[in-house]
């Protein structure tokens, strides 16, 4: 089993998913910028809840291993 879990930086991520975006003909400066800001923070928090979700999961399946492990040794000294 892999005990490492996987960490987004969700600053770095969101960084490189703006970084990326290009300001279309039309668009005045400040609405460049709004939808800007609106894009890091979505990405900012959707990966922050990534990270968050991924280290209850992975608690969860610990917690999981050991029930099944008691489980098995429980089984196995009550057998005939």
């Amino acid at each position: 089993m892999i005990d490492k879990n996987m960490n987004i930086d969700p600053h770095e991520f969101a960084l490189a998913l703006i970084s990326n975006s290009k300001k279309e003909d039309g668009v005045d400066n400040q609405r460049f910028i709004k939808k800007q800001l609106t894009l890091y923070l979505e990405a900012y928090f959707i990966i922050e809840d990534l990270n968050q979700l991924e280290i209850k999961q992975l608690n969860n399946m610990k917690q999981q291993q050991i029930s099944d492990l008691f489980d098995k040794m429980l089984s196995g000294r009550f057998t005939p």
